[in-house]
Order: C-alpha cells, then sequence, then structure tokens
C-alpha cells in the first residue's frame, strides 16, 4: 500500500486526497437522511448525468484509474455565485444558481486527458489537460506539441477555448506536464520527460505577457513571445504544492473547525473562490487520517470531511445569517461503503457535493448531491 501511493503521489499531489481514509470529522453532527425532499442525487453514465434515488442503484460502472474515470475533479465557485465542477473525461458542470446544472462538452478536448486545477484569472475560468503515460497508453506516444494543455471555459458561450499548448511552453516533444500550479499570477508546471527509457522531471515557471484570453494557439511562431518561460528548481516547486501546518491556515478556517479534537488528523484542500490553485493544509500526521475541501467566500465558508461531515458559517447569497453567523454542522447522506464525497461547490441556495466509488486509486460509480439549504435552514 505504501509504495503504491508513492508511486501514485509522482504523478500528481491529488491523489493524496482521494486515497485518505474515511474518520469521522465530529461525533455527533446533524444527521441528513439518505431519501428526503430537500436532495436529489444525480450519477454519470452514457456521456451525460441522471437522477437516481441513491448512489448505489446507479448504472454499475467499471472501475478505472482515478485518472481515466468519469469523476468531479474539481470545483469552485465564480465572483457573482455560479459554480463549475470540471467533470473528468467529460467536460464541465455550471450551476446558474440552480439544481439543474448546464452540462458543457467536448469530446475532443476531454476523451483521452485528464481534466484538473479550475482557477480563475480575473473573472474567467481557466483549467489544465494533462494525459498520464502511467495510467493512459495513449500518452506514451510522443506528445505533440500542439497538445493543448490550459483551457478556458466561457459560461457566456457554454464553449472550451485551448489558451496554452505544449508549444507556447517550449516542452519537448517527449515531454509531459505532470501538474500545473497557478498562485494568482504566475503559473508554475512540472515536467515529466523520458529519454532512452531514462525518466527525469523539471521545473518551469511562466506567464502569459498579454491577456491570457487573447493568446491564440496552434501557431508558435506568432504567439512564442507571448508566454515567458523560465526554470526553477525542484524545492521551489515543491514549496508550492505540499501541505502546509493547519496552524498557518486562514483565520477563518481555523475558526471554522475549531471544535475537531486538536489530534484529530486530516488533510485539506482549501480553495479562495474565483481565485488561485488551493493550498494545502494537514493536521497531524496519521497516514489514515480524513480528507476535507473548503471554500472561502466573502460571505460564507464551508467545510465538507469525505465522511460526509460538513461545517459552515454565514450566510447564503440573498439569505440572512444562519445560526447567527457561528458554525453550523451537519452531516450529508451517509454513503454506502467504498463511497466518499469529494469536491463541492454552493450557487445560490444549493450545496452541490461530489460523490464516487473508489478502490483505492480506482473510480467506479461517481455522480453529485444537491442540497436545498434554504429547506435545511430557512424553512424551519
Amino acid at each position: 500500500m505504501k509504495l503504491s501511493k508513492i508511486i501514485l503521489q509522482i504523478f500528481s499531489i491529488c491523489i493524496i486526497f482521494t486515497a485518505c481514509g474515511k474518520k469521522t470529522a465530529l461525533e455527533e453532527p446533524m444527521q441528513m437522511q439518505q431519501k428526503s425532499s430537500d436532495h436529489k442525487w444525480f450519477y454519470f453514465a452514457n456521456d451525460s448525468f441522471a437522477e437516481v434515488d441513491l448512489p448505489q442503484h446507479s448504472a454499475i460502472q467499471s472501475l478505472k484509474p482515478w485518472t481515466e474515470s468519469v469523476r468531479i475533479c474539481d470545483g469552485n465557485v465564480t465572483l457573482d455565485g455560479k459554480a463549475i465542477m470540471l467533470v473528468n473525461h467529460l467536460g464541465a458542470l455550471y450551476f446558474d444558481k440552480t439544481d439543474n446544472p448546464i452540462l458543457i462538452q467536448d469530446y475532443q478536448l476531454f476523451s483521452d486527458s485528464t481534466a484538473g486545477n479550475l482557477v480563475f484569472e480575473g473573472e474567467i475560468p481557466y483549467f489544465t489537460l494533462v494525459k498520464n503515460s502511467f495510467f493512459n497508453k495513449s500518452a506514451n506516444q510522443v506528445q505533440n506539441q500542439n497538445q493543448s494543455h490550459i483551457i478556458r471555459l466561457s459560461t457566456a458561450q457554454k464553449m472550451f477555448f485551448p489558451v496554452v499548448t505544449y508549444g507556447e511552453l517550449n516542452i519537448e516533444q517527449a515531454g509531459e506536464v505532470t501538474n500545473t500550479f497557478f498562485d494568482g499570477s504566475d503559473w508554475f508546471s512540472s515536467v515529466k520527460s523520458t529519454k532512452n527509457n531514462k525518466v527525469s522531471f523539471h521545473y518551469i515557471k511562466w506567464k502569459s505577457l498579454v491577456d491570457l484570453a487573447s493568446v491564440q494557439p496552434f501557431s508558435r511562431n506568432s504567439d512564442s513571445a507571448s508566454i515567458k518561460v523560465s526554470e526553477i528548481s525542484e524545492s521551489s516547486y515543491r514549496n508550492l504544492v505540499t501541505p502546509e501546518d493547519f496552524d498557518k491556515a486562514p483565520v477563518r478556517l481555523k475558526t471554522l473547525l475549531k471544535s475537531i479534537p486538536k489530534d484529530f488528523s486530516f488533510l485539506l484542500t482549501c480553495h479562495d473562490f474565483g481565485g488561485s490553485s488551493p493550498r494545502y493544509f494537514d493536521n497531524g500526521t496519521d497516514e489514515d487520517g480524513s480528507a476535507a475541501s473548503a471554500i472561502i467566500k466573502d460571505n460564507w465558508i464551508c467545510t465538507i470531511f469525505n465522511d460526509g461531515t460538513t461545517y459552515f458559517a454565514g450566510s447564503l447569497d440573498g439569505y440572512p445569517l444562519i445560526n447567527n453567523g457561528r458554525t453550523v454542522a451537519f452531516r450529508l447522506p451517509k454513503l454506502p461503503q467504498r463511497y466518499s464525497y469529494q469536491s463541492f461547490v454552493i450557487s445560490g441556495k444549493y450545496l452541490v457535493v461530489a460523490w464516487e466509488e473508489s478502490d483505492f486509486y480506482k473510480t467506479g460509480r461517481s455522480g453529485f448531491l444537491t442540497v436545498d439549504m434554504e429547506k435545511l435552514f430557512y424553512s424551519k
């Protein structure tokens, strides 16, 4: 088990969060029922999504490595309170303050690439596409310099637009971007190269010298001057993605989770709404600790652990404070064994949480849960 974790961590820090255990974050929060009028279950199948009464009743899906499976791989909210969830190998779900999202698809872009790293530059959402050569056999072929890496999502047009390719980043033919981090100003990427059956890594820092949305890919001669690329050290890159001690987390986040015992181990992914790549915080060193996701918005903050334990403070857009601004805790409907909750977003009055069936690094069934928080907190 330990060796497998080490191998997977070479390709992406994200596996840390999907492979964590499912300890309980709070002993007795309010428990939501599996079936109730305040929430709906959805699952992915046949290149779309559909409603289902319970996750375990959705269509059976074969277990695939998490990089190659259809699953929600990231999510965040926009400056105006809308929400986006990336669906690996499928597209993106766009929530316009309803519980009925629009599925934006592009088979050519998503079919053989792993999506992730949803970020915002200004108010424009971007994300990355990579090909994982460990799990994706087609990625073992020589990479094309026209391969798209940074994609812009237009929520107005409901379309994807490739922005930065391997060519703009000066990635060699045998190179493979394994991960990218955006700090709100600069981008940082790890690049894997294979020559004479030997694997090596190097790390780059890059930035668009013009408005990133205006960069035209697939024409390297005219656009290469628009992207400034420089080499950085391995330690500089790892400092960006290595989890920090929870003591260094934002004050609002520590306040939200102050009721959790000090000896409770967890690893947390923290997003700022409409912002940069997430920061990671760990509390304790227990390998079997829990995993959680958090989003910090101006009027609310929320953290959800993989077992469904949820902490919320603040007010929904257009609604008064919940519990006078003090933290409320509740637990999402209990999932079957080997299922867990993952990324989440809040759009309008709806909390949307990804769920998936997993077996270590493989994912089977997957989908999302929508919760009407107005019914939970404002209609009683």
